[in-house]
């Protein structure tokens, strides 16, 4: 497992690294510095503060949802599953690592294997209520602004496409050999997933306030990644309107998360030039493009990463020791 989230962090940083590269090359001023240190600081904290918003939801509702089903941590310790969990999610295509990395985190704190199957589950839920609700805006903001949506179809077409690709090649290149399991693992599996499906049946049918609650925690955790792009949008233009600024972000949002690539990097850097061009001027545009994807994907996968390193060293010392 360590080694297959090491070269897909490489992979990431050698994508971030040339989206970064293309957006310097194509909208980056020479004055770059200058613009950083004279955007409005009230706004960029703002900014910060409801990324940390984010995060606080995301711990809430994993929180609750293992409360309820047994599994017992800090909410201190809540706020670390959250961050590697972002970390996982930013390094690995279509956000899997989000879902995988859970089975660390929580493992650490006695959680069975079909509770953490349970919360992955749930959490999933919730998730998914968000992009329903928001659905309809999203089709809105994309007939509104039908020619900035067909640059992020575009652009994730392309990416979809050029991915295929090289998992293609891949796959031909290090082609290995289908393990078959054996009758005991799969034993193990049928049991655990039995005990999953009661959990998860039980769990709707008894705690209904409970996921209530939780879908409230899921809406505030979206909510706070969009205004995450509001307040820094504001902070290049302080009279941009928040409602065109949360509508516009949207379809961007729902690229990120449906794309192939890990934790969206590529769509989610050369797609907000497009989105966020009607709002922030042109000498702008490239310093915020790298701001807002820092802020609000790449800064607490870099936590969670540092956290996840010295989660995996301070296990390797108990075990050794």
């Amino acid at each position: 497992m360590y080694k297959n989230i090491l070269y897909s962090f490489l992979f990431t940083i050698t994508i971030i690294f040339f989206s970064f590269l293309y957006i310097i090359n194509k909208s980056a001023p020479q004055n770059f510095f200058k613009i950083t240190l004279s955007i409005d600081k009230k706004y960029l904290f703002l900014s910060l503060f409801v990324a940390f918003l984010f995060y606080t939801f995301d711990n809430l509702r994993t929180f609750i949802i293992a409360r309820s089903i047994g599994v017992k941590y800090s909410f201190l310790y809540g706020y670390v599953i959250a961050l590697i969990n972002s970390f996982g999610a930013t390094v690995t295509p279509f956000y899997v690592g989000g879902e995988l990395l859970p089975f660390y985190t929580l493992k650490r704190v006695k959680g069975q294997i079909y509770q953490i199957m349970s919360i992955i589950t749930l959490k999933g839920f919730s998730g998914i209520f968000f992009y329903i609700i928001f659905f309809p805006f999203t089709v809105h903001s994309i007939l509104t602004n039908p020619h900035k949506a067909k640059e992020i179809i575009f652009l994730f077409l392309f990416i979809l496409f050029i991915t295929v690709v090289l998992f293609t090649l891949w796959q031909l290149i290090f082609k290995k050999g289908l393990k078959f399991l054996s009758k005991e693992t799969l034993r193990t599996i049928k049991y655990t997933l039995l005990k999953y499906l009661v959990i998860c049946k039980i769990f709707f049918k008894e705690k209904k306030k409970v996921f209530s609650i939780v879908l409230m925690f899921s809406l505030f955790m979206y909510s706070s990644l969009l205004f995450t792009g509001i307040f820094l949008v504001k902070a290049f233009n302080e009279n941009a309107s928040i409602k065109e600024v949360f509508l516009a972000q949207l379809p961007l949002i729902y690229a990120i998360f449906m794309s192939p690539t890990p934790g969206g990097s590529g769509i989610g850097e050369i797609g907000a030039l497009s989105v966020f061009d009607t709002f922030i001027s042109v000498d702008f545009i490239g310093v915020f493009a790298i701001l807002w994807r820092i802020i609000s994907q790449y800064l607490g996968a870099l936590v969670g990463g540092f956290l996840f390193l010295i989660l995996i060293l301070k296990d390797i010392r108990k075990k050794d020791g």
